[in-house]
């Protein structure tokens, strides 16, 4: 189950607040149980929580009956620069490819809320989706926003139509989506798990129009503190280690990581070392901090092993000792230690 407390622009909830406008929604009930200011979304930098702004979306697609269209409404209004340093990264990048590669790097910055990472294909881009841990009530009306800002932002970055030959959409959405994916004469079947969008990437190297590769990474240090400061993952190293937790016993092999990620071995850890990391690394760093929490909650190493998925005690064990360097009984009695309030005598 996702976790929606990482934090979000308010940019994102100010243009829904607008949408809701325009629908003669009142502002009260636009924000009803989101817990925010109306001064909020107002404020230049102001953050809020991914689960504020998914009640925002709840609150529209409620009164609004979840009527078709509205969602396109919302991502038609987005524009690069609502993406702050982000966007001005993406427009001073030197080349299409690389531009890609930094919306793809913060792709947790723009406006989806879904899971997406891209592959190349000889001259093509597959661009997957997973937005399967999003709440159903408000599913349609976040991928009909998702491919309306996909879709206009690239004409507006690129300055030609999104070369998009085909997609593919699933969880139902198809007779959603498929008005705006006609109004761009992009061919559309029915997909069993991802949503993906086939690009064509003959001109992927041509130079962006105002390019400045200095400017770039400038921007590109922003972002990074971005992400570290709203506890968000980036790159394909956040992808790994969403599907390592979703397995959840820690013995999932790299060669099912790269299928599920739709990539081969070798790209997959060529992608990983160009960001710094490993799999192995990875999987230290995910598995042995999720034991850490629960061991902190108070859980015995048996409840710890099993919610995990390991035989028992002892492999667990085994397991943790090679992640921290220490057992997890010993682990989890000097957390109880730091819990445990000190007495004033």
């Amino acid at each position: 189950m996702a976790s929606w407390e990482w934090r979000r622009s308010v940019a994102h909830a100010a243009i829904l607040a607008e949408v809701g406008d325009d629908h003669d929604l009142t502002r009260g009930d636009i924000l009803r149980g989101t817990a925010i200011d109306p001064v909020v979304l107002k404020t230049p930098g102001a953050e809020i929580t991914a689960a504020q702004e998914l009640q925002l979306v709840r609150n529209i697609v409620t009164l609004l009956d979840d009527q078709p269209g509205v969602g396109f409404e919302a991502g038609m209004r987005t524009r690069v620069t609502t993406h702050g340093v982000l966007g001005m990264a993406v427009l001073s990048s030197p080349t299409m490819r690389s531009a890609i590669e930094v919306a793809m790097r913060y792709f947790s910055m723009l406006t989806s809320l879904a899971r997406a990472w891209h592959v190349y294909h000889d001259d093509e881009i597959w661009l997957y989706g997973d937005d399967r841990d999003l709440p159903g009530d408000v599913r349609a009306f976040l991928a009909e926003r998702d491919v309306a800002a996909l879709l206009y932002n690239w004409y507006l970055v690129f300055g030609v139509p999104p070369p998009v030959v085909r997609a593919e959409v699933a969880g139902g959405l198809l007779p959603r989506l498929r008005p705006i994916l006609d109004q761009f004469e992009i061919p559309s079947t029915e997909s069993s798990q991802f949503q993906l969008a086939v690009f064509d990437a003959t001109d992927i190297d041509r130079p962006m129009p105002n390019a400045s590769p200095l400017t770039a990474l400038l921007f590109e240090e922003q972002c990074i503190d971005l992400l570290q400061r709203r506890g968000l993952k980036q790159g394909l190293a956040g992808s790994v280690r969403e599907v390592l937790l979703h397995q959840m016993n820690g013995r999932i092999t790299q060669e099912d990581v790269a299928e599920q990620l739709h990539m081969s071995l070798r790209t997959m850890r060529r992608r990983l070392a160009d960001e710094g990391t490993s799999y192995r690394r990875l999987c230290v760093e995910t598995y042995g901090t999720l034991a850490e929490e629960l061991l902190t909650t108070g859980l015995t190493v048996e409840d710890v092993a099993y919610r995990m998925g390991y035989s028992g005690a002892p492999s667990f064990s085994n397991a943790f000792k090679q992640w921290r360097g220490i057992s997890p009984g010993r682990f989890a009695r000097a957390a109880a230690d730091r819990l445990r309030p000190s007495v004033v005598r």
